[in-house]
């Protein structure tokens, strides 16, 4: 499918980290994350604690490895990115804001999910990715 580009994390690399580097490489502002099939291991993941604005948020850790049921996602500069989410995310380093929900199911069928915090691939993870908008090397998809 001409516009869907697709990145390996491979075992032991940052999830997020391995994204980014990825799209800072081919000078994309703004990315759909289509998708993604693979494991992962010691993932964590936030989700509201309640319903206030702006977000009062919980952490779930997943210890262990685990399969990647949902992921889904957008990746922009971090100043395009809801000042509402700024106060609630507290990396401001990196120059991306990488917003990934995602899912993942381990032994006995246990599922966990909501806002990807933190995870490393186990064996790979293959993302898919569509970058949207006016792109340095390419037209992209609008």
């Amino acid at each position: 499918m001409e516009g869907l580009y697709e990145v390996t994390v491979e075992r032991g690399q940052d999830i997020r980290q391995t994204i980014t580097d990825f799209i800072l490489a081919h000078g994309w502002e703004e990315v759909f994350i289509v998708g993604a099939i693979g494991s992962a291991i010691d993932t964590a993941y936030n989700a509201p604690a309640d319903n206030s604005i702006p977000m009062n948020l919980v952490v779930t850790e997943c210890p262990g490895a685990c399969e990647i049921v949902s992921f889904t996602g957008e990746v922009m500069k971090r100043e395009r990115m809801d000042p509402n989410l700024a106060r609630v995310y507290p990396d401001k380093t990196s120059p991306l804001f990488v917003h990934i929900h995602a899912s993942c199911a381990q032994a006995g069928g246990h599922v966990v999910g909501g806002g990807l915090v933190r995870g490393r691939a186990f064996r790979s993870l293959r993302v898919f990715m569509i970058p949207l908008g006016s792109m340095p090397d390419g037209p992209g998809i609008l």
